[in-house]
């Protein structure tokens, strides 16, 4: 399987590596970090390496599509934030009393928690 050799050398040069560099840490030989950074073309066991001393996942230096950020996803906790929102908003166009934006303060918060606990 091919790898993305744009990618390669931008992982090494954000780290200031030079090739040298980057096979000695790898644990490959220069001439394969050459190849790879010109061709893309490598072994499993060098895929396995160049990622390893990068710091990322094999999927992410593979020639192709980039793998698709995760779809949106609702969760419990922002409801309450949404409403809080929702309810200084209209509070503040409608010149609702005080006692609305801490209403609103108090739901935003509620959600902030809820996210916080959930971790």
């Amino acid at each position: 399987m091919k790898l993305n050799p744009t990618i390669i050398r931008r992982l090494r040069e954000a780290r200031h590596w030079s090739q040298e560099q980057l096979a000695a840490a790898a644990g490959l030989s220069l001439r394969t970090v050459q190849r790879v950074e010109t061709e893309g073309a490598a072994s499993r066991e060098t895929r396995v390496c160049l990622a390893a001393a990068l710091d990322t996942d094999v999927s992410a230096i593979m020639e192709g599509e980039p793998a698709a950020p995760d779809a949106f996803r609702w969760n419990p906790w922002m409801l309450p934030i949404l409403a809080g929102v929702l309810a200084f908003a209209a509070g503040t166009m409608l010149g609702a009393p005080r006692i609305v934006d801490y209403g609103a303060i108090v739901l935003v918060s509620i959600g902030v928690l809820g996210h916080s606990l959930r971790k």
